[in-house]
Formats: structure tokens, sequence, C-alpha cells
């Protein structure tokens, strides 16, 4: 179809440029710049306070063309009053790129020409191919997708799509680094902040969460281009319909069994320790956020049942009574007790051990090993023996935290691709653990010794392969092929571990992960930033959901005969 020429045609029917002349077939529209006329139908309407400031726009029937590769969608940024959804339009305006959206910029008023048939939406599928051609068209997903990430979710009202929930051990290259396997599907807004998040139906809450790994129903919308990503605004909201349920707590352990948990408190820092010194390096911003930080931490490890729990991302402010692990501890009740220690290293954060003095007792001296790579990069690991009240078998307890896979500051070898920045440093770290753990002397009754902690490695990468080649192995209730501990960007693996020697691995009778964090929407968690007004309080849970953005791991260990 060819162009009608611009003249002084204003009224319904009269000469007009096709939408797809106006997209053309490639990545920008051939007219940009110009000043055309266009008729439709609203397919979305995003108006209004907040909302998209404007509409999408698709042609007719008589006016569509015969090309695939030319779309027939077109959005038109305006405030202007005038038609809603069904409506036939017809609208004037420039023609702009909007970092990388075809659009008409609307000049004058909204001229409603009648009603008009919604054009069918187009089927699609992930991966995305050619999506300019369906830019702004009405489209739908036949299969179910698989809600993958929810990090923007309480910022911008997006979450992250995909055909399946991909798992990091898999090393699923065409999701971390391919587009087309993704999509964003959108809550119509522009506002960030929302007040309301509307997924899961009727809406987000405390007691209402849209968990990672479930899946929606087939959505149906517009397909979008903005802010660098493809996303579909949706014409209804889907229903979740598998669900990724929230689990129970753990049973607690058989009498005679030890329960050890590993734990990542994502930096639970408490200021002076006396109500002020906020804000912190890390962690919560005022008395408030900590708070609501320690209701949820607390609740998440009274629920693992455990008898010792190696925490991680503690503040580095030693073991006095206003140190912030004390404080945990009083959080947690008068059966909690931790095990003293001075300043570990130079980092902001340290590794730590809580117990239950009821159930369990340390035995002989607390060992931290603060030297070569732990006196700069990884932070200082932590050696305890435990036993049993009234028992003999004793289990040394190591906690660690290797550093991070982030690329801040990273140069030379320190910028490995393929298992991350700072990979040598994480190798390094394995090697000086197991050096170091065969220096510390044997005690009476020593039946073994566990390495736990967030260490920053995933299942494959050679920190976890020295520390397996020593003896150091993943039981067998702890490797199921589909588990992980930890999300980040769409991907979900296993950072978090609990490590029994030879000696121990006989005596595991269980454990596992317990999936209260991973899955869960960051805008749960106890932070106040971010919100509008009474956002935060309707979101909030004292539960342990989202206590941290990592998930606890446990295992129960029998140290002594029953």
């Amino acid at each position: 179809m060819s162009v009608a020429p611009l003249a002084a045609a204003d009224s319904c029917g009269d000469a007009l440029t096709p939408i797809s002349a106006i997209q053309g077939t490639r990545d920008t529209s051939p007219l940009q710049g110009s000043v055309q006329r266009v008729e439709g139908v609203i397919t979305l309407d995003g108006r209004g306070p907040g909302g998209l400031s404007g509409f999408y726009l698709q042609s007719l029937p008589d006016d569509t063309d015969a090309n695939v590769s030319t779309s027939e969608g077109l959005f038109i940024f305006t405030g202007a009053e005038g038609g809603q959804v069904g409506d036939h339009v017809r609208v004037e305006g420039s023609i702009k790129e909007y970092y990388g959206l075809t659009e008409m910029t609307g000049r004058g008023s909204v001229e409603v020409c009648g009603s008009a048939a919604l054009p069918a939406p187009v089927p699609i599928d992930l991966p995305l191919t050619h999506p300019e051609r369906l830019e702004s068209m009405r489209v739908t997903f036949d299969q179910p997708l698989a809600v993958i990430d929810t990090y923007a979710y309480g910022r911008f009202g997006a979450v992250t799509l995909a055909a399946d929930d991909p798992l990091r051990s898999q090393r699923p290259q065409q999701h971390r680094k391919n587009r087309q396997y993704r999509i964003l599907l959108d809550d119509r807004r522009l506002a960030q902040n929302p007040e309301i998040l509307p997924l899961p139906q009727p809406r987000l809450s405390a007691g209402n969460s849209l968990r990672t790994g479930s899946r929606l129903a087939p959505v149906r919308g517009v397909l979008d281009f903005r802010y660098d990503h493809w996303r579909i605004q949706p014409e209804v909201w889907p229903d979740i319909v598998i669900a990724n349920e929230r689990p129970a707590p753990p049973i607690a352990p058989q009498a005679g069994v030890i329960r050890v948990a590993s734990f990542n408190t994502l930096n639970f820092f408490n200021g002076d320790g006396s109500g002020g010194g906020f804000p912190t390096a890390r962690g919560a911003d005022n008395r408030s956020e900590l708070k609501r930080q320690q209701q949820k931490l607390a609740a998440a490890i009274r629920g693992l049942e455990a008898d010792v729990v190696g925490l991680m991302e503690l503040e580095n402010d030693g073991s006095d009574t206003d140190s912030a692990i004390a404080e945990l501890a009083r959080t947690l009740g008068e059966d909690w007790a931790y095990v003293s220690q001075a300043f570990a290293g130079g980092d902001a954060i340290r590794v730590g051990l809580l117990y239950r003095s009821d159930r369990v007792e340390p035995v002989g001296d607390t060992r931290v090993l603060s030297d070569g790579v732990f006196s700069r990069y990884s932070r200082a690991p932590v050696a305890q023996d435990f036993q049993s009240r009234g028992g003999e078998g004793r289990m040394r307890v190591v906690v660690n935290h290797f550093k991070s896979r982030s690329c801040r500051n990273a140069e030379g070898d320190h910028r490995a691709v393929d298992e991350g920045c700072y990979a040598p440093v994480r190798e390094r770290s394995a090697r000086e653990l197991l050096a170091w753990l065969e220096t510390l002397p044997e005690s009476g009754n020593l039946l073994g010794t566990l390495i736990l902690g967030d260490l920053n490695t995933y299942i494959g990468e050679r920190p976890l392969a020295i520390l397996a080649a020593a003896g150091f192995q993943r039981p067998a209730v702890l490797s199921g092929e589909d588990q992980h501990t930890y999300r980040f960007k769409g991907v979900r693996g296993v950072l978090d571990y609990i490590l029994p020697d030879e000696s121990l691995q006989s005596r595991v009778t269980g454990g596992d992960v317990w999936h209260i964090n991973a899955d869960e929407p960051t805008v749960l968690d106890y932070n106040l930033e971010f919100h509008p007004p009474k956002r935060a309080e309707r979101l909030y849970g004292p539960g342990p959901w989202r206590s941290s953005d990592h998930d606890p791991v446990y295992l129960d260990i029998r140290l002594d005969r029953h």
C-alpha cells in the first residue's frame, strides 16, 4: 500500500499513512521525523495518572499490508482525551524513535470515528524471533510461562518470564545471555514504586506471594519495547496456574541427632547496639528496619529447628553485648547462645556461630583463620567443636564466606569469566582453608568435620572440586539435581553448602534446603525505602519469608548412639 501524501485532510476516512509504512521492515521507522496521520483501533489504553502516557493503535483490516515483516501496531504518545479500547480513531503526530520504540507523538485531539473489532492476537512463543514485526501489536502466548525473576517488581512493576525456570548447574547460556528467551510482564505503568502490585490476584501481600518458579496462565496483551527490553503490556492479569507454594518448616530432628544449618543473613548490622549508630555500612538504615529484619531472621532461624547455625554477613563488631551477633541471640531467646570471637579480618562483615545452649555445647577453643587470602578477600573462617548435652561424640563446625563474584575493582586474573570474577581468590580460599584445618589439633572423641557456608561457588566449579578431593563432599540429601539456594538475574543455583568429611558422611540422617528467600519477591523484605505511603506496612510480615536473599541449608547428623 502506498503512503498517502500529508494534506489538509483531517477527518475520518480521509488520506492517511498506513501504520505498516511507519513501522517499515527495519528496527527504526523510515518516516522518522515526519508528521503523519493514522487511523486504527485502540487495543490498550495507558493514559491517565502514572500510566504509559499514551495508547496502542492497531491497523484496521483494510489498512493492513501483506508483509509479515512490518508491524501493524503503533504507540501513540499523548495525553489528549478521546477514544477507548475498541474505538476506531484518527490521530495526527510526529514519528520518532523513543529508545528503540517507534511511536507517534500526538498533536491535537484524538478523533473518534466509531467502534471496531479488536484484531485477533498473534500467537507467539519463546524464544522471540524478529519481534520488531509485532511491535505494539496484540499478541498471546499459547503456553504458561514461568516467573523467573521478581527483583524489579516492587520498583517498576515488572516480572521476568521464560519458558522454563533455568538452573545454573545446567549452564543455560541462552537464558543468561540471549534476551530472546525471556520477556518482561509489565504493569501498564511508568510510575515507579506502584502502590498496588497486581500479581498474584488480587494483589501482592505478605501472605499472597508471587514466587519465582510459579507458572502463569497464557498471557495476552500488547508487545512493547521499553528501557532496552521486550515486554508485554497485559490486557488482563494472568492467574497462577502452577504455584511454587511456600514450603512448610522442617520437622524437628530426632533425639540424638544434631542439626547444623548454614544461613547468609543479608547484612545483619545493629548500629551501636543501643538503638543508634544508623545508618551503618550495610543492612538496616534505621532502628525500624532493624526491628523488621530481626523479626524475620529470628522466625527463619527458629523455624529451622537447628542446634548449631553458621551465619554469614554479620556486622564485624566483635562479640560483646552490643554486637550484632549478641543482639540476634537475644532476639532468639534465652536458650540461644553464640560463640565469642574478636574482630575477624578487615571486612565490614564476618561469619559467626549461634547454638542452642539447652541442646549442645561448644568444646575447646574457638579458632579463626585471618591470614593469607582471608586477610583481604574471603571472610575469616571460624572453627568450633560441638557435642550434644550429655553426649560424648564431637563434631567440628567450620563456617565460611568466600569472596563474592562481583567484578567491583577486579583486574587481571580476577576478572575471570567462566566462574565469575575473583575465581582465583575462591580457589585459593579452598586450598588455604584445607591447609589450615590440617594444622588444628585433634580433640578427644572428634568424629569429623563439617565445612559450611556461602562459598560463592556454583556446582561444577573448581573450589568445590578442591574441597571434594579432600573428602568434603555434598551429601546425597543435599545433592538434588533441581536444587538451588540463590537466584541471580533469572537463573537459580547453589551457593550455600554443608560439606561433611568422609567420617561424617555415614552419620548423616537427613537435610534439605528451606526455600524461604530466593524464590520470594525482594519487595517483601525488611527495607523501607522505595515504598509509597503504607505499602511497606501492607507487604511486611514477621515470618521467615524474604528474611534474606539466600535460602538456609540444614543437615542432620547423629553423633551418639541411642
